[in-house]
């Protein structure tokens, strides 16, 4: 065999460091090395002109392939430091939601105080539902889609934005009446607009005109977005206008990828246009971008009308009767806020509760009264002894035991279902609220006192 040429064993250099960064098995990576093996062999057999062209070939799709196992590798970054913050975050929402939920309970509601505790617990909602688009937009949580009123959506965008615009901004509406509902995620599409807000005020350091509008758009089938062709049917547009600097010609298609800013550093993340490309493309829809330097900016939003939709209405359930009971639960959980809240609110409830702020702990409790525990509670991330090693260790004391799960991100939701003898009987999603928390809680056990 003739020697490779410089050029070839350079190229083979680099196809195998991307390799190296993708995630394999150890036989797919051994495949791929002598399919690669053989290619390289392949071209120091083919005469001069033929290699040429074919290593120039390869080279650019070997440059591809980097420039996406570089963004892969960011969005993987981006995904581990989202799911840490999700879970640190929601650990702290937990209590502030839980502890204004819990107050509700002792204020009367034509109150002050009452409507004080509401607010809060509204603004550590909405502080939960941001937490959750990120973990959407990192890839760790799927969106929950139900059918979404745009006019209250964006009225929450406008609400959460007029609070920190510059006062020389003026914020106009204009909605179409009657407005057709969407199916989407509402907390998804605030932020995306929020995001357009927030960049269309940026655009505005000097003051001007920012424009929320509403319209039905129809396509035929021929209509095209940014050179995207929008299948037939039938759209809400959602149009937010600035009278700002403008977007240079030379960077338009450039907006929507991650990490492209043209904002100082520290200034800016280069996320904020491509979070909303990803959450339109999610429901289903499309965006575009016309802009004019001087002159102003407006990005244009189609998502698609629901055919035979119910009311948009609020996602949470409605307000009945809070269940309670009697029996005994053991909480677990490593960190301090949670885990009083939990006891507080179960104890609200009627029931009985032994905290525990370990694994190790609850385990303890467990085997010295296995038959006075009704239910357990863990936390799915924990030093030492996490939550699935920890369920499964009580669920080997007693195999019958009724077991919830919680954890500020969901991906704890997909644990496994193996590394817990019986799997675990539900997920509770941090932060939630004291109904969300009773019903839960209820649900398991009625299901356990059904098969008794």
């Amino acid at each position: 065999m003739r020697p490779r040429p410089r050029e070839l064993t350079s190229l083979g250099s680099r196809i195998a460091e991307i390799v190296d960064g993708m995630d394999l098995s150890a036989e797919q990576r051994k495949e791929i090395r002598r399919r690669l093996e053989t290619c390289l062999d392949a071209l120091v057999r083919a005469g001069a002109t033929e290699r040429d062209e074919r290593i120039e070939a390869l080279s650019t799709r070997v440059r591809q392939a980097e420039e996406q196992l570089a963004q892969a590798q960011k969005m993987e970054a981006i995904g581990r430091l989202t799911g840490g913050i999700a879970h640190d975050f929601n650990n702290l929402l937990t209590g502030i939601l839980g502890y204004s939920s819990l107050l509700k309970t002792f204020l009367p509601e034509n109150g002050q105080g009452y409507e004080a505790a509401a607010y809060i617990e509204r603004s550590a909602r909405r502080a939960s539902e941001l937490t959750r688009q990120l973990l959407a937009y990192s890839r760790r949580e799927t969106p929950t889609f139900r059918p979404v009123d745009l006019r209250r959506v964006t009225g929450e965008a406008i609400e959460i934005l007029s609070r920190s615009v510059n006062r020389n901004v003026e914020i106009r509406t204009d909605f179409h009446e009657p407005q057709e509902s969407v199916s989407g995620d509402a907390g998804t599409l605030v932020q995306a607009l929020l995001n357009l807000g927030v960049n269309a005020c940026d655009a505005m350091p000097g003051g001007g005109h920012l424009t929320f509008s509403t319209s039905p758009f129809v396509s035929d089938g021929e209509a095209c977005l940014n050179d995207v062709l929008v299948p037939e049917g039938r759209y809400v547009s959602i149009c937010v206008a600035d009278t700002g600097s403008g977007i240079p010609e030379e960077i338009r298609d450039e907006v929507f990828a991650p990490f492209f800013t043209t904002k100082a550093p520290g200034e800016g993340t280069g996320l904020g246009l491509s979070m909303v490309y990803s959450c339109v493309r999610t429901h289903g829809g499309f965006v575009r971008l016309a802009s004019s330097v001087g002159v102003g900016t407006t990005f244009q939003i189609l998502l698609p009308v629901m055919e035979a939709s119910g009311d948009a209405d609020d996602p949470r359930e409605p307000a009945t009767e809070i269940p309670g009971g009697t029996e005994t639960v053991l909480v677990v959980d490593d960190q301090e806020i949670p885990l009083n809240l939990l006891c507080d609110v179960l104890r609200s409830l009627g029931y009985t509760t032994l905290p525990a702020a370990s694994g190790e702990e609850g385990i303890e409790i467990l085997r010295y009264a296995p038959e006075k525990v009704d239910l357990v509670i863990v936390d799915r991330i924990m030093p030492g002894m996490d939550g699935v090693e920890s369920l499964a260790r009580l669920r080997a004391i007693r195999p019958t035991l009724r077991t919830i799960l919680c954890s500020g991100t969901s991906e704890a939701e997909r644990a496994p279902s193996g590394a817990v003898p019986g799997g675990f009987d539900a997920f509770l999603q941090k932060p939630y609220e004291r109904e969300t928390l009773a019903r839960k809680v209820r649900s398991v056990l009625d299901a356990k006192s059904s098969k008794d």
